[in-house]
């Protein structure tokens, strides 16, 4: 018998915020505080599996309504899960879609740093209810607009609900640090691009977009407070509703209601590419002041002059020892060069500027004022996201050649008794990409050997196993200084891997927090056999948080032919679903031997990839990226664009740019500091 279902009229909206889900699922339902009707949808006898996005969703849609001073305006909130998924989640109005491992949560299985990621997806979405949906973009030029603010709110949203996982801090290493890295390549793009095509649309879904344009709101939010935030955005939201609208609109509404010039101080930030190096000279005037010399260029990640002499109006802050935990100095630079006094400052104390790392910039010290500030780091004075950011600007300068990485290898000393998850995750990061650098060299194994001086006195105190009431962070934590220290070829940590491994192929599961170390240990010393077993493993997971594990594991075999299977695992038949293939190369690629074999791969099936994922995909992007970043040979360069200017694929144009930028740079970095790297090793 035929039935007609009738939906209530839509309000006024953008056509790409349409949803249907037509099949077979199961949910979960309650009401928010406000009384609207929230659900969750899973798969067919997962339902336990929605518990946690379902409570959370009902948390932070009302702490976002209160935060805006305005009603979420429909009468629903749906979530569902998607098999197959090209993006992880889309804030389709009342309805919003996700990959199931971006929404689903297995109370059993379900690893902390994946609870967290979900929390902040689910947050990131919400956030867009009224960030894109109720007030729309007008052209893709201002697409920033959605994903910076939402990013930004995504973090304040979570933080409310789940202070002790302290994420302003993991916010510095997974954002503001990751767009610092993509915006100081020559390639880079302003926030506001210019878009005058649809093949250029995926391009700008990037790190710029996400990552620098939710920094500039957090900058912004601090520069004019929280009240003055709040105010100009409700009165924007409220203005604006079921209305387009462009950066500068929401400029004079937070101008308005800050009494700050923000459109002469935001437009540097959103219209030119880029961020400033400020560089800091001191001189001890007398017994208790000190005349600070401030000065800003543009950095650039290889080193060379800004030819544009471009400038931006920095809020700069400056903290000293006497009072670390405020502000001695606030100021406004919009100069190339000023001079600052500071008074009842003795020879011997430290400063530092950009508290808490907000400010949009990179700082370079003197060798005599970054020496002051090994004693703070060591002693954990300075708060987790400013002993982060020193080592993060560090590594910066040394690879621009600023400084040389032996200044980096020294300064890693006084983080030997750091225990904060998110400073490790940071260094960790670091680590990695010198290590793919070093791979190149004859003196890897010693550089290994430096890498388990640094991490054996966090590992002796953290363990494999978690203990009773244990700070969640250290859960997080513990399989990032096992990784590391199985990589360097720590025996114990091998066999350790190896044996609890075997355990959970007989059926005694490893805890999920630790999953992702064991896999990767074991895959990385493993052979054909190994990889058998993890694609076993794989195959009968039923959670994709599971699968993703060990995907990620299986192609970081130090075995060519492991490499080789785990490619044909990945790419033929359907073993993984689309949107996870690019997790594959990435593991595969993470090393020296991987590296070649995937490139080699990549240039014999592109035409391939191209047809499977369509040509304007942004996972042909993530291949590019993946495959390609961490060579060091500048011979390449030609073979890359050789190869690229054949295929023709517009999509990967921007990629491949910034892939041949960061070779380059690598490149010099080894003709540069390898010697120097070599002796100081030779010496520890």
């Amino acid at each position: 018998m035929e039935s007609i279902t009738k939906f209530d009229r839509t309000p006024t909206m953008s056509t790409y915020l349409v949803a249907y889900v037509v099949g077979e699922y199961d949910y979960i339902e309650t009401k928010d505080s406000n009384g609207i009707s929230m659900r969750v949808y899973t798969p067919l006898g997962k339902k336990e599996h929605g518990n946690f996005a379902l409570d959370l969703a009902s948390k932070v849609l009302p702490f976002y309504a209160e935060y805006f001073n305005i009603k979420y305006p429909i009468a629903k909130a749906d979530q569902i899960a998607i098999p197959d998924f090209a993006s992880r989640a889309m804030e389709n109005w009342g309805l919003i879609t996700y990959r199931e491992i971006a929404l689903l949560i297995d109370p059993k299985s379900s690893s902390l740093t994946v609870r967290q990621r979900n929390a902040m997806t689910i947050s990131h979405e919400l956030a867009h209810q009224w960030f894109g949906n109720l007030v729309t973009m007008d052209w893709w030029t201002d697409l920033w607009l959605n994903e910076g603010f939402a990013r930004w709110i995504q973090y304040l949203a979570v933080d409310r609900f789940y202070p002790e996982w302290d994420v302003w801090t993991q916010y510095v290493a997974d954002v503001f640090s990751q767009f610092l890295v993509l915006d100081a390549l020559k390639s880079s793009h302003p926030i506001e691009v210019p878009i005058g095509h649809p093949s250029e649309i995926d391009g700008i879904f990037d790190t710029i977009s996400y990552a620098k344009g939710s920094s500039v709101i957090r900058m912004l939010h601090d520069y004019i407070g929280d009240d003055a935030f709040r105010k100009g955005l409700h009165n924007y939201l409220k203005d604006y509703s079921y209305k387009n609208t462009v950066t500068f609109n929401l400029w004079s509404h937070l101008a308005k209601a800050s009494g700050k010039p923000l459109i002469e101080v935001m437009s540097s930030w959103t219209l030119q590419m880029g961020y400033p190096l400020v560089t800091v000279y001191e001189e001890q005037q007398s017994n208790k002041t000190r005349i600070i010399k401030l000065t800003q260029q543009r950095f650039i990640a290889d080193g060379s002059s800004d030819d544009e002499n471009l400038q931006w109006t920095i809020p700069i802050t400056i903290f000293t020892k006497s009072n670390p935990k405020s502000i001695a100095k606030e100021i406004l630079m919009d100069k190339p060069e000023i001079t600052i006094t500071l008074e009842n400052i003795s020879e011997d104390d430290w400063i530092k500027l950009n508290y808490n790392s907000i400010g949009l910039y990179r700082v370079k010290y003197e060798p005599k004022t970054l020496a002051r500030l090994n004693e703070p780091i060591a002693n954990k004075i300075l708060s987790p996201q400013d002993r982060l950011m020193i080592q993060d600007d560090v590594a910066a300068l040394c690879n621009a050649g600023h400084q040389s990485f032996v200044d980096y290898l020294k300064l890693l000393l006084s983080y030997k008794d750091e225990d904060n998850f998110t400073v490790w995750k940071s260094i960790a990061s670091t680590i990695g990409n010198l290590s793919s650098l070093l791979e190149y060299t004859d003196y890897f194994d010693q550089f290994k050997k430096y890498r388990l001086n640094l991490c054996s006195s966090i590992q002796n105190r953290i363990g494999w196993d978690a203990t009773t009431n244990e700070n969640p962070l250290v859960a997080m934590l513990r399989p990032i200084i096992l990784t590391l220290m199985g990589k360097s070829g720590d025996q114990a940590i091998i066999d350790e891997a190896k044996n609890r491994f075997q355990q959970h192929i007989n059926g005694n599961l490893i805890d999920p927090n630790i999953r992702p170390a064991v896999y990767v240990v074991v895959s990385h010393y493993g052979d054909e056999n190994t990889q058998e077993e993890l694609q076993k493993l794989y195959k009968a997971a039923d959670m994709n948080e599971e699968k993703v594990r060990l995907l990620t594991a299986m192609g970081q075999s130090l075995n060519p032919a492991s490499i080789e299977k785990t490619l044909q695992f990945v790419f033929e038949g359907d073993n993984v679903r689309m949107q996870d293939a690019y997790i594959g190369i990435a593991g595969c690629a993470s090393s020296r031997v991987g590296r070649d074999i995937v490139w080699k791969f990549l240039q014999k099936n592109w035409t391939k990839l191209v047809e499977r994922f369509g040509e304007s995909s942004v996972f042909l992007i993530y291949f590019v990226e993946s495959c390609l970043s961490n060579f060091a040979d500048e011979k390449l360069v030609s073979e890359i664009e050789s190869f690229f200017h054949s295929a023709n694929t517009s999509t990967v144009t921007l990629a491949v740019k910034q892939v041949i930028e960061t070779i380059q740079m690598r490149s010099n970095v080894l003709k540069r500091d390898s010697k120097a790297i070599e002796e100081y090793l030779s010496q520890q």
